[in-house]
């Protein structure tokens, strides 16, 4: 997570005037909000760990206090996207993993799902877990429009090593200019 979309802050905003909320949790959402738009001027979460931390920090307490609210899954999806941008992965993991399981119709569910074997297999290079989180997406989201033939893909080649990857690669363009 190196930039946040400014569209995703400003329905923040927006939502964390939701009725219901009590004022413990809106103080809570407020200080997120405010770590983000700290993450959003630093324009990349390496350039300020401490608050990339307080915002994971926060925003896990605000799952935790608050599971059932309408904003907890995103909230919890983007604290794992701001964990992976601050190379912390297994915690990004971990994150992921909470929101497609206890969130799995939720919209961010499958590329929640995605992200963790996609983290295994391009920055902690561990294509078994990588093969097992994989599978797992085919499985509980056989018909995503948008992932399943990545997914699909990327498992075709987990265990190909890159150099090998760009030889089929290149001699595939061979053969397709003659």
């Amino acid at each position: 997570m190196k930039k946040f979309p400014v569209f995703l802050l400003t329905s923040l905003l927006f939502l964390a005037c939701e009725p219901g909320r009590n004022p413990a949790q809106e103080k809570l959402l407020n200080e997120i909000t405010a770590l983000e738009q700290v993450l959003l001027k630093a324009g990349d979460a390496n350039k300020d760990k401490e608050s990339a931390l307080q915002l994971i920090e926060k925003t896990t307490a605000y799952g935790q206090q608050y599971p059932q609210d309408t904003l907890t899954p995103s909230l919890l999806f983007r604290a794992g996207d701001t964990a992976k941008g601050i190379r912390e992965y297994g915690m990004a993991v971990e994150l992921w993993g909470q929101v497609w399981r206890d969130y799995g119709k939720h919209q961010k569910a499958p590329l929640a799902l995605f992200q963790q074997g996609f983290t295994f297999d391009s920055e902690l290079h561990d294509p078994v877990m990588a093969s097992k989180y994989y599978k797992k997406f085919l499985t509980a989201y056989p018909n995503d429009t948008f992932l399943t033939a990545q997914v699909k893909q990327l498992l075709s080649v987990i265990n190909v090593k890159p150099e090998d990857l760009i030889k089929q690669f290149e001699a595939g363009q061979g053969a397709a200019t003659e």
